[in-house]
């Protein structure tokens, strides 16, 4: 990576801009979706230990037994009321970058100065607002691929040191764990409203290159999903085209061609990640 390698864990939650402006302080996801009604308790921590004027980059969870949970943060979204679930799904903000400072704009600094800067604004801080762990070692890095899934990490991310801040770019290097891939769902068969499986699609190229399909979806999972897409056009017997969405796959599936050799296990949607975030390098996570 230019400039040299960090190391982060992977956090199993969903990526969210934190705008400190005292009282009118905002969570952001990277789709542009108000969160912060939601989460009260994160949004009141960032605004009291976070000099206004700031913008942190990071993941927001739910811990539950002392491990972070992405299947409680998506039914805390869920639900009619997110904010009355605070205290039996408590949230927390993980960050692992700063692109405003008290009104300085950072982005242009190298990731290493970036992360000085944020270093020094998380000194004061105490739950639910923490730090990402960092390290330029590689055998830590590698213990913590290893040991940290049980508390909620899917895998690390390597950033260049000498990295700036560029939005919707893919700078940043995911090394998941080879038991789930994501990829893009493009289309459904079956009923909109409980479709029977998925079109999968890689991006190549800034284009959705289709790669195969998944297994057919149980009852639960169908209706779970109808939630999750945005149909496209009028629905299909064949097929319905549906807005992109990313969805995490079972990686047991061997690849061949550039192509799932067999439908793919669906785990879950991931509604929060833009298909840009999905790289071509899936193929190789999924392969022997």
């Amino acid at each position: 990576m230019p400039g040299g390698t960090a190391w982060e864990p992977k956090w199993d939650g969903m990526r969210v801009l934190a705008i400190v402006d005292g009282p009118g302080t905002e969570l952001r996801s990277r789709q542009g979706a108000n969160l912060t009604w939601a989460f009260p308790e994160v949004t009141h921590a960032v605004a009291n230990l976070v000099p206004a004027g700031s913008v942190l980059d990071g993941e927001l969870v739910v811990r539950l037994h002392d491990r972070v949970d992405f299947g409680a943060l998506q039914r805390r979204l869920a639900a009619p009321n997110p904010a009355a679930l605070a205290a039996q799904a408590p949230a927390a903000y993980i960050a692992f970058d700063v692109i405003r400072r008290e009104h300085g704009d950072l982005r242009d600094l190298p990731f290493i100065e970036r992360r000085i800067a944020l270093e020094e604004l998380a000194a004061s801080w105490t739950d639910p607002l923490t730090m990402s762990a960092l390290t330029g070692d590689v055998d830590l890095a590698a213990h913590w691929f290893h040991v940290l899934t049980g508390q909620g990490v899917d895998g690390l991310v390597a950033k260049g040191l000498d990295q700036p801040y560029r939005a919707g770019t893919r700078d940043w290097r995911k090394v998941k764990h080879r038991t789930s891939v994501d990829l893009v769902a493009t289309a459904i068969t079956g009923p909109v409203d409980q479709p029977g499986a998925l079109l999968l699609a890689l991006p190549v190229d800034g284009e959705l290159v289709p790669v195969g399909r998944s297994r057919s979806l149980g009852p639960a999972a169908a209706l779970a999903l109808a939630r999750q897409i945005t149909p496209l056009g009028m629905p299909s017997a064949i097929a319905t085209s549906i807005a992109p969405l990313v969805v995490e796959v079972s990686a047991d599936v061997p690849w061949s061609g550039g192509r799932l050799a067999q439908p793919a296990q669906l785990l879950r949607a991931r509604p929060e990640l833009h298909p840009v975030e999905v790289g071509s390098d899936a193929v190789l996570v999924g392969c022997d």
